[in-house]
């Protein structure tokens, strides 16, 4: 409810999101209430790694407000599987956060670990039970041909080889560098752009 609330207040239809250096908007948080609330040196002992984060720029998040924004933590819904964790794809076994309907509309704190303590296990057993008498068949790549031939037909223009089934939720500018890391490729490189589809060839500049 906090994340909907705060993500509503910064959107277009009510702009009253604070701006920032980088485009984006946030809310400030209250943080020096934390202290006042449950005593000195609570939020320090509680929050060390946030508060060593902020410490980095001179930010004494003890004292001052911080500016927030939510992120996304945690990707609920997947692959839909039975309770031997086999998806409808004969060998493919899923645990975790690709998997679908363990959780329902929002995961409780903690049961992450549950989940693929739990179904971890599972999937585990009943794949090594399944690899004794799996026939394997002649490995190809007619899945990426297939995959290649869709995106033609979809008139979809990327030097992307390989298939990808779950979209990105990172920041267009955050992904930029990411890749730039990876490939030590200057993060305005036409490839990544068209890599990540932010409007290459429409004129659009990479942050």
């Amino acid at each position: 409810m906090e994340s909907a609330a705060i993500i509503r207040e910064c959107s277009d239809v009510r702009n009253m999101g604070v701006d920032t250096a980088y485009g984006r908007s946030g809310v400030w948080l209250d943080s020096p209430l934390i202290d006042m609330i449950h005593g000195e040196g609570y939020t320090r002992h509680q929050f060390p790694g946030m508060c060593r984060a902020f410490d980095n720029y001179d930010i004494d998040i003890v004292k001052q407000p911080m500016l927030i924004y939510p992120s996304l933590h945690y990707q609920n819904g997947g692959i839909e599987i039975n309770e031997r964790c086999e998806s409808n794809i004969p060998g493919l076994f899923i645990a975790g956060e690709a998997s679908g309907g363990v959780h329902g509309r929002n995961r409780l704190m903690g049961n992450s670990v549950l989940d693929y303590n739990v179904f971890g296990r599972r999937v585990g057993k009943q794949a090594s039970e399944y690899a004794k008498s799996v026939k394997l068949g002649k490995l190809s790549l007619e899945h990426v041909t297939a995959y290649a031939g869709e995106m033609t037909d979809q008139g979809i223009d990327s030097d992307l080889i390989s298939p990808v089934i779950l979209p990105s939720y990172t920041p267009e500018d955050v992904r930029l560098h990411q890749l730039a890391r990876l490939g030590n490729i200057p993060a305005r490189h036409s490839i990544l752009r068209s890599r990540i589809g932010c409007g290459c060839g429409n004129g659009k500049e990479g942050k």
